[in-house]
């Protein structure tokens, strides 16, 4: 089988190189590596394998034929703090599509149950993001009152979640949903990312899977009025919003996980505190240093996803699959690697 010129940019992209600097790893002028990802070069067998010594994939990944959604394409959506350099968000969106091609592998041989799936929900045919979210949490049965694990009530209902150090704070996460495939959401496992705020942007993730198939100027503030609604109810949060001080909003973090910072403004969008009053709390959270950390005993926890240790065990336990034999389905070639990135540091343990 012939290599394919999509999958030699997945695998470069995906490990974070130029085509400058690629050439520079296997010795071959840039030219050659355009000429070869443009389809007009066809690689030779000894290219192949230094393609994969290179970017640690195993030979026939190169060959595979799956759909590769190209950079900026549609489909993707990411909560990003600030502008990120090109190279790191192809990076992501490689990362993306690598994770989708692993996830349909699993899904040949296993498959995820879920009382109440994904649908897409036009913003035009509803009164606004914020009845789409009460929509969402009576579709999905979700229960009065805080979440207890917005990872698990997106795996709930058909979303695989997917945990990974982005190596970068600037970008919390990156989704897709592609017809034929479940809805994926990758999530930043980087340290720096708290607990309250995985929630959050889940949450807004969520938001762009269900009502944006196209970008539109407005749907980044569509997105933060549904996660506002999803994670605290109008009905539910509102009487809790009046005389706030820091000892208050420490408690009410714990009750409903979610950011001082956002209890604050989910206040003041619901009027129970004054445009002053919410420049006065703010004032006080940059004095403690609160608008980059908030204290450390107020922490959530991190959620942690299950689909994918579910998937893995099915083949481990039911199929009786190796290590070996995932690795090489998956297009693994470095066991640590697998285990780090795939099975997030060894929540699994495979041998064989």
């Amino acid at each position: 089988m012939s290599a394919n010129a999509n999958m030699l940019i997945l695998a470069r992209e995906a490990r974070g190189l130029t085509q400058r600097e690629l050439a520079e790893k296997l010795a071959v002028k840039q030219g050659t590596i355009s000429k070869m990802e443009a389809g007009l070069l066809p690689p030779s067998n000894e290219t192949i394998g230094r393609y994969s010594e290179a970017l640690r994939f195993p030979a026939d990944f190169f060959c595979q034929t799956d759909h590769v959604f190209g950079f900026n394409a549609t489909v993707f959506f990411h909560r990003k703090r600030q502008a990120l350099p090109d190279r790191t968000l192809r990076r992501l969106h490689a990362c993306m599509n690598l994770a989708r091609m692993r996830i349909s592998r699993l899904l040949r041989s296993a498959s995820i149950s879920c009382e109440q799936g994904f649908r897409t929900l036009e913003t035009a045919e509803y009164e606004g993001p914020e009845e789409i979210a009460k929509l969402v949490r009576s579709m999905w049965m979700i229960p009065s009152g805080p979440i207890k694990s917005v990872t698990e009530v997106i795996e709930n209902a058909g979303g695989i979640v997917v945990r990974l150090d982005f190596g970068t704070r600037q970008i919390d996460a990156i989704s897709e949903w592609v017809p034929g495939h479940p809805p994926i959401f990758i999530v930043n496992s980087n340290t720096d990312v708290t607990g309250d705020r995985l929630r959050l942007t889940l949450a807004h993730e969520l938001a762009h899977i269900l009502m944006h198939r196209f970008p539109d100027p407005e749907m980044e503030h569509e997105a933060n009025q549904f996660a506002a609604e999803f994670l605290m109810p109008r009905r539910m949060v509102k009487a809790s919003l009046y005389s706030l001080n820091l000892a208050k909003l420490a408690q009410l973090k714990r009750i409903w996980k979610v950011s001082m910072a956002a209890l604050v403004q989910r206040a003041y969008d619901l009027r129970t505190i004054t445009e002053t009053q919410r420049r006065y709390l703010f004032m006080n959270f940059s004095k403690r240093g609160y608008r980059t950390r908030e204290p450390v005993e107020t922490d959530v926890a991190i959620e942690q996803p299950e689909t994918l240790k579910v998937l893995i065990n099915a083949h481990v336990n039911e199929l009786g699959f190796s290590s070996r034999e995932l690795m090489q389905m998956l297009f693994f070639v470095d066991e640590c690697e697998f285990q780090s990135e795939f099975l997030r540091g060894g929540a699994l343990r495979l041998v064989g």
